[in-house]
């Protein structure tokens, strides 16, 4: 008696405070936006992969296909490369990459480099320019607005196929090696035999997290959107 009179005020304050909860039916743009918020940056990540290959590659093609470019001009380009080939191609920035650096930041920049080398692959994301120029010939009126829009483009195709990684529960991060040396990124097309009107805009290293990221710091969202209405 005395443990079903101490449990029934209990039973009776959830029931109330279940009650009183405002519930909200899920919306489809939640799923959506919780997945924006798992993903990421995280440089901790492992040679292996709990995602098959055809997964990686179906990710991929769908997220090109998928996302929007400026008139519909899919100018976005990708290219997954998946171990050994990955490694080859981390070797290749890390000699470009590591000329001229001396002391801590040689030593900070052999740490990360080392770790994409080590991870399982890479997504390489390029613009080409060929159908840049083209469309810009096409309208001449918006030729200075083009390589801006699809750099646009270049950023939501990352954040689609970063993303869609984070939720397969693979770690990645996005490079931006082939900005620093021209000659890197011809030896990269050549290499992989890919047109030399393709230009590098990132690069996504991959592969199962061998740790969680760190906690990431928010500043305050106020002065980061505003809002005005009537």
């Amino acid at each position: 008696m005395f443990q079903i009179g101490i449990a029934r005020p209990i039973f009776l304050l959830l029931l109330l405070l279940l009650l009183s909860y405002n519930f909200r039916s899920p919306t489809m743009s939640d799923a959506y936006l919780a997945a924006i918020a798992t993903r990421r940056t995280n440089y901790a990540i492992t040679a292996e992969s709990s995602v098959s290959d055809e997964k990686l590659e179906a990710i991929v093609k769908h997220c090109v296909l998928h996302s929007p470019t400026p008139f519909n001009i899919q100018s976005s380009r990708a290219v997954l490369v998946i171990g050994a080939e990955n490694t080859k191609l981390w070797k290749m920035i890390s000699e470009s990459y590591l000329k001229g650096l001396e002391g801590d930041h040689r030593a900070t920049a052999e740490g990360k480099l080392a770790a994409f080398s080590g991870g399982y692959g890479t997504v390489l994301f390029f613009d080409d320019q060929a159908v840049i120029d083209d469309i810009s010939v096409k309208i001449p009126a918006y030729v200075k607005h083009f390589p801006v829009w699809s750099k646009n483009a270049a950023g939501m195709l990352q954040h689609a196929v970063w993303t869609s990684l984070t939720l397969e529960g693979l770690a990645a991060s996005l490079q931006h090696n082939g900005a620093y040396s021209d000659e890197l990124v011809a030896d990269i097309l050549k290499t992989w035999g890919l047109p030399s009107t393709w230009t590098s805009s990132a690069m996504m290293p991959f592969g199962d997290p061998a740790k969680p990221p760190g906690e990431k710091q928010f500043g305050p969202i106020e002065t980061r959107v505003k809002v005005f209405k009537a």
